[in-house]
């Protein structure tokens, strides 16, 4: 199979691959059934590593579907940000999303019970992730993701 070029990490470029994958991945669809929420990720800049820029992204499920997906700012259920950084260790299996989430590393704002709740959906989506040709800003870019399955 070609080996297909790498993204850098939220931009829209990767965001639609992103619902590409998320979308027919059954396990993911199974977790996420009925879930209809809203999301903005604020991907914090980290200037000692050369990364100067906030980068904003957000998306919506509809019934567990990825469906809507944008730049910028929009009011949202939930608001996940931290520093680049800890997207990256997140990304680069590091760090787990849910401790990541409980130990404060990435700040959220909206319900957080149910957040939690949907946990195991959210270690699925991060699976999916990891598995985009993915690369990183900066310092981080030592740590740029191959893709693969």
């Amino acid at each position: 199979p070609t080996r297909r070029r790498s993204m850098k990490l939220a931009t829209m470029e990767y965001l639609e691959e992103a619902k590409q994958r998320s979308n027919v991945d059954a396990k993911y669809l199974e977790l996420a059934k009925g879930n209809h929420e809203s999301y903005t990720l604020v991907i914090e800049p980290d200037p000692a590593q050369g990364v100067t820029e906030t980068t904003i992204i957000g998306f919506d499920n509809l019934d567990g579907q990825m469906n809507d997906l944008w730049e910028g700012q929009r009011p949202t259920l939930f608001t996940l940000s931290g520093p680049y950084g800890v997207w990256v260790d997140i990304l680069r299996g590091k760090m787990g999303a849910t401790k990541a989430i409980t130990m404060r590393k990435l700040k959220t704002q909206g319900p957080f019970l149910q957040l939690l709740a949907g946990s195991k959906r959210i270690i699925r989506w991060v699976e999916l992730l990891r598995a985009i040709p993915t690369e990183f800003e900066g310092s981080y870019s030592q740590y740029n993701l191959p893709g693969g399955s």
